[in-house]
């Protein structure tokens, strides 16, 4: 926790889930991550030297087997363009073929509709939560205090733009019920960012507030009506004191939010718990598995090197330092050492052995990690990835069936905050026709990989059961053909074999005349010259050169 009373205070909610979303963001960073994290992940063994465990850490192996499924998992959605029918918006939002729109660069930053929304459902698979900030651009006011016009406006390029706000950096959110409608009532996001101070960079910590002011009234009858007020913002930064020891909040801006509602739009993938911004994450099972894979992992590369390097007992032998009798003698150990063991005072002998672990632990330890990584994928809902053991094809089918059910909710779940977050760009608009429709492929649970389905589909069409077009569709559908097949350019290529047409020949831009096909190479090195002589191909480069 920060300052009892600062605005980085977290929320209960935030706090209970702050363990997971530090523990996937850790997966998802990869080796590097999982070793820095050290002890929290890879525990320390009892009495082991902290040399030792630094040496095993350091070296620790770490297979991501749940960053893999979570992004395969999270491109399903995405192999077709995500975009908003254009009847559903207008120009300004979906654009067209002259001009383009909002979609088109929805952040601000460059980024299509499409890109934001494959980041968000990626983040929002991983976090089982994530937000979207629909903010407006900062007018600059007139010298002569008058209103900005239309021109000024576009001048300015003021326009709606969406943030995508991780589920860690929403440190707090709140919402009430208001006439049977959950409102957002206050919300923190945390907004530092690193800045240029000269050659150096400076770490500038912001928190972005939303507030709406609880508003109880009592009627006649003396019962309570809760409302709010219309959402401001404040956004606060932490500045130094004068001689550097501390530090304190202040604000730096603040002002109404015109559209009166805080704009901000959850996308849940988990499940939320009633009462409450805590998120059941669909994935916690399958991170956790992953976890305790990179602790088996490491068990394993242990043992090995105990078995690779077994430990030297010496059984009957004194290894006091005559010279120093309360010093012991070090021992080497390797090929071009030779121990002995000199007979005691009672003529006894001692001996020297190798102690190491036994070959079965090794085989029992590897096949464990197997299971494990089954298990995983299992879990993580990944049946395209090849599996082993003894899942027969129904079993495989069958999970394949529950994975992409599980998708298809996540991406109907993606659809419906998209819209959402449209609702409030419409708001800043003051566009009260537009009702843009979000359109997401999630027709990805085809079983590209049943070999019966083309012979079906042939067989249907050859009994006049399936027209072309239907039957290209379904090619098109299940990945025979490419994602840009057009059926009225074939339709076209076919008119054209069918009634023996050469393609026509293409024209040069420049010249406007037709470009002559590239020459023929014979075997001798020879080229040979195509339709028309060489004359004509002379003069044609003549006349390019003279251009």
């Amino acid at each position: 926790m920060a300052d009892e009373f600062g605005p980085d205070n977290t929320s209960s909610d935030h706090e209970a889930m702050l363990p997971y979303w530090q523990m996937v963001e850790t997966i998802m960073a990869g080796a590097g991550a999982m070793r820095s994290a050290g002890t929290t992940y890879l525990p320390q063994f009892p009495r082991e030297s902290a040399a030792n465990y630094e040496l095993r850490r350091v070296h620790a192996k770490f297979t991501n087997i749940y960053r893999d499924i979570v992004e395969n998992l999270a491109a399903k959605p995405f192999t077709q363009k995500v975009t908003v029918k254009a009847d559903t918006a207008s120009t300004l939002i979906a654009g067209d073929e002259n001009t383009s729109g909002l979609i088109d660069d929805i952040d601000g930053m460059g980024n299509h509709l499409h890109v934001f929304a494959a980041n968000l459902f990626q983040y929002g698979i991983n976090d089982a939560i994530s937000w979207v900030l629909v903010e407006f651009t900062r007018a600059t006011p007139r010298p002569d205090g008058r209103p900005l016009s239309i021109a000024d406006e576009r001048a300015q390029n003021l326009r709606p733009y969406w943030v995508h706000v991780p589920a860690p950096r929403m440190l707090a959110v709140y919402s009430d019920v208001v006439d049977g409608r959950e409102i957002f009532t206050h919300c923190r996001i945390q907004e530092s960012n690193v800045q240029r101070d000269g050659y150096k960079e400076v770490v500038v910590h912001r928190i972005r507030e939303f507030d709406r002011e609880r508003i109880v009234t009592v009627n006649e009858a003396g019962a309570e009506k809760i409302s709010y007020g219309p959402a401001v913002f404040r956004l606060w930064e932490s500045k130094a004191s004068a001689d550097g020891k501390s530090s304190q909040w202040e604000i730096v801006d603040s002002g109404p939010v015109t559209i009166g509602v805080i704009p901000i739009v959850p996308y849940l993938v988990g499940r939320r718990m009633e009462g409450s911004w805590r998120v059941l994450p669909p994935m916690q099972d399958a991170a956790y598995l992953q976890v305790e894979h990179y602790q088996q992992e490491n068990e394993l590369r242990n043992i090995r090197q105990l078995t690779g390097f077994p430990m030297l007992a010496a059984n009957g032998v004194d290894l006091r330092d005559p010279a120093n009798p309360s010093a012991t003698l070090t021992v080497p150990v390797g090929p071009s050492s030779v121990l002995c063991a000199p007979p005691s005072s009672d003529g006894s002998h001692g001996e020297w052995k190798f102690i190491e672990p036994s070959a079965t632990s090794l085989k029992f330890l590897a096949d464990n990690i197997k299971i494990t990584e089954n298990q995983l994928r299992e879990l993580g809902r990944q049946p395209l990835t090849a599996q082993t053991g003894n899942l027969t094809v129904v079993t495989t089918a069958f999970a394949a069936q529950k994975g992409n059910s599980a998708i298809q909710a996540w991406a109907i779940n993606l659809k419906d905050a998209l819209e959402q977050a449209f609702v409030l760009t419409c708001k800043w608009l003051n566009d009260s026709t537009s009702k843009p429709v979000v359109v997401i492929d999630t027709d990805f649970d085809v079983e590209i990989e049943d070999s019966a389905a083309p012979q079906i589909l042939m067989s249907m069409r050859s009994k006049g059961d399936l027209s072309q077009r239907t039957l290209w569709s379904e090619a098109k559908r299940r990945g025979y053909l490419s994602a840009d097949f057009d059926p009225d350019a074939e339709v076209e290529e076919l008119a054209r074999e069918n009634e023996g047409i050469e393609p026509e020949q293409p024209i040069d831009p420049r010249t406007g005349r037709p470009i002559a096909p590239d020459p023929v190479v014979a075997q001798d090195g020879s080229a040979d010259q195509p339709d028309g002589n060489a004359d004509d191909q002379n003069t044609d480069q003549m006349d390019e050169a003279a251009a």
